[in-house]
């Protein structure tokens, strides 16, 4: 007969043999997953600080890029531009919330060009005339009791109809005609009587829709160097213009630009220019600019020049460039964002 204790030392020694064996199984699998896990972890290190290295070095770069090209901005526009715009009137008309540095730079390069720098023009974001009408602005353009939609379309045909009356004339197909322009320029306006919105050719006065839209505030108009508060825009022909856009705006913001340049009838004398846009994360959609949405169209492209990084010293050589050719070239479409042909017009 078995004695019952030598049960209990039987069944005690094989519980105290599963616990040794999972103890030191346990432990010869931890050791294994620490090696593993340690192994793993410097891999990402090393490949952290390879990636660390290389953003470094790619900054360092850029940044030298930014001083070459800020240098040459400085150095080389003074005698590359010179003259190429003696006495020729600009008026740089920039979209709403476009950045005081980039209007800043294009001032600088316009004045180095030669050109008779008139100022900045620039448009308020409530001219998309999305809220309330304005009462006030409506009985200075003689409306009685406009929608928001007619009072919108009133102050851009006027507003447009005041660029093209002083800009360089050109043909259709964006040749200079070489008459000085004796009509009227008329747009017509859904909802309003014909001739409504008729702009004679400027002789030495404001035109009156543009001191009714500066005292209202829908345009901030800041002269050039050698002009003051006092004088008078758009008062002449001869005018070209630089639409000057931002690589952050908001729909809204470009659209207000937008509406400005006409796609049928006389082209204006412009040159559509942007900051150059940074490519947008995969999961981030970044609002078209001005210089994308005129290359998108079949209307625009074939009658204005466009400049996809006016803040360059390439961007900026081509915009002095585009102005001094209008309606002696083709438009061209110029810098290294999608559309573009080349980074510089031809020579």
């Amino acid at each position: 007969m078995i004695n019952i204790r030598y049960h209990i030392v039987s069944i005690t020694a094989v519980f105290l043999a599963l616990g040794i064996g999972v103890a030191l199984g346990s432990t010869f699998l931890d050791k294994a997953t620490v090696n593993v896990l340690e192994r793993q972890i410097s891999s990402a290190e090393n490949r952290i600080r390879s990636t660390n290295e290389e953003n470094d070095r790619l900054n360092q770069q850029v940044s030298q890029a930014r001083e070459r090209d800020a240098s040459l901005i400085l150095v080389g526009s003074e005698s590359l531009l010179a003259d190429q715009l003696t006495d020729v009137p600009v008026l740089v008309v920039a979209a709403p919330g476009v950045d005081n540095d980039a209007i800043s730079v294009m001032q600088t390069i316009l004045q180095r060009s030669g050109a008779d720098f008139r100022g900045t023009v620039q448009l308020a974001d409530k001219l998309d005339f999305t809220g309330d009408v304005d009462s006030d602005l409506a009985i200075d353009l003689d409306l009685a009791d406009p929608a928001p939609v007619v009072l919108r379309n009133v102050v851009n045909a006027k507003l447009t109809n005041a660029l093209l009356a002083a800009g360089t004339p050109l043909n259709d197909d964006g040749t200079t005609r070489t008459e000085t322009p004796t009509t009227t320029t008329t747009t017509t306006v859904p909802g309003l009587p014909a001739g409504c919105c008729t702009l004679a050719p400027p002789e030495g006065e404001e035109p009156a829709a543009i001191t009714v839209l500066r005292e209202r505030g829908y345009l901030k108009v800041t002269p050039g160097p050698d002009h003051t508060e006092d004088d008078p825009i758009l008062e002449t022909t001869g005018y070209r213009y630089v639409y000057l856009g931002g690589p952050d705006l908001d729909a809204t913001e470009n659209q207000v630009l937008m509406n400005v340049l006409p796609a049928t009838g006389p082209a204006m004398p412009a040159t559509v220019v942007s900051a150059t846009q940074a490519p947008a994360p995969a999961d981030e959609d970044r609002v078209p600019t001005v210089v994308a949405r005129v290359r998108a169209s079949d209307e625009l492209v074939s009658r204005y020049s466009t400049v996809d990084d006016a803040q360059t010293f390439a961007g900026l050589v081509a915009t002095v460039f585009t102005l001094r050719d209008m309606g002696e070239v083709d438009p061209g479409q110029y810098g290294q964002a999608e559309g573009a042909t080349s980074v510089l017009p031809p020579s």
